[in-house]
């Protein structure tokens, strides 16, 4: 008799832990489904004082109906042998008992994160950045994406935690990807992630997000003299750009440049290498103006094109010669009145 009332008291000790357990998960995962300022009611004992029952989760009456017929069972089966056991060694029997009941294993295994996304994410300025984090076996737990900077829970599940309402949570049902999406990246953005999973103790993986400022740049001088009948080339670069590809595109005064805008064109364009090359072959008077170059997530480039005649061309060279003549001649005149 002794034996069996401490193997109850035993199962009752375990019985408790195991729903005080549940009672702090539907805690975290309640936060979920609730605005912060609401609270689920913890789950009450299965048995009251008077021993009527409360109506409550289902698992949490299998847990326990399980932990008694567990202890019944070894205590009428094998008293001689549980007798020589200590405290600790008759817990972990009872412990083992409860292997395989259903809500505790979380079924299918314990959550664990695929290593088959990108844990370093590059984002412009202005863009929007999405993190993908994959969690296999998730069952009933919750995933949060927390800054680490300032461990603020940015997400749980797919509700936004964080008055700054840039940041949002995706996920599709039958899916074990969870996106955060950050719109309109700042470069206050940049820093570290963790996707976080609600076990006990909880895991989590960590993501880092880098934001740049990229911008589109013309290789050439701000303003330009081309001559009528030659050529135009222009060369634009955006090595900052964000991703392994960059799509480049030339406007001249807002209008998109292509093939069928005029004869002679020719745009060669390196997505890898982040290049493109302008050429506008014998240039009239009307191919003047403002001409830009605009490369995916970056800020846009511009130069100015004046086409001018062959008479005005020359008149313009023999002013640049003059203007760059007359420091010089400065420079004589001054060392002479120096000297003497």
């Amino acid at each position: 008799m002794l034996l069996e009332y401490v193997m109850m008291l035993l199962v009752f000790g375990l019985t408790t832990n195991v729903e005080r357990s549940q009672s702090n998960a539907y805690a975290f995962e309640g936060t979920t489904r609730y605005p912060p300022h609401h609270h689920r009611p913890p789950p009450q004992n299965a048995l009251t004082s008077s021993g009527h029952h409360h109506p409550q989760q289902h698992h949490f009456d299998s847990i326990s109906l399980a932990g008694h017929l567990a202890a019944s069972s070894l205590v009428s089966s094998s008293s001689p042998s549980l007798a020589s056991l200590s405290q600790l060694e008759l817990s972990n029997v009872i412990v083992d008992s409860f292997e395989g009941v259903g809500g505790i294993g979380g079924g299918g295994g314990e959550p664990q994160f695929e290593n088959t996304t990108e844990r370093e994410v590059i984002a412009a300025v202005g863009t929007t950045a999405r993190l993908h984090c994959r969690v296999r076996n998730l069952g009933d737990r919750a995933v949060s994406w927390i800054r680490k900077r300032d461990l603020h829970i940015l997400t749980i599940g797919i509700m936004t935690y964080t008055n700054d309402q840039r940041f949002l949570a995706r996920h599709t049902d039958n899916s074990d990807e969870w996106v955060l999406k950050v719109v309109s990246v700042q470069p206050r953005d940049a820093g570290v992630y963790e996707c976080q999973v609600s076990t006990e103790p909880k895991i989590s993986q960590a993501y880092k997000l880098m934001v740049v400022t990229s911008k589109a740049q013309i290789l050439s001088n701000r303003e330009l003299y081309i001559q009528s009948g030659s050529d135009i080339n222009l060369t634009c670069i955006a090595p900052q750009a964000p991703g392994p590809h960059t799509h480049m595109m030339w406007y001249k005064d807002s209008e998109l440049i292509n093939d069928s805008t005029r004869g002679g064109i020719r745009v060669v364009s390196e997505q890898q290498m982040k290049t493109s090359n302008l050429v506008i072959s014998r240039v009239l008077h009307r191919d003047s103006g403002n001409y830009t170059c605009a490369a995916d997530n970056s800020n846009s480039d511009s130069v100015l094109v004046h086409i001018i005649k062959s008479e005005q061309h020359a008149a313009m060279q023999h002013e640049l010669a003059t203007r760059m003549q007359t420091p010089r001649l400065m420079l004589v005149l001054l060392a002479f009145f120096y000297v003497s």
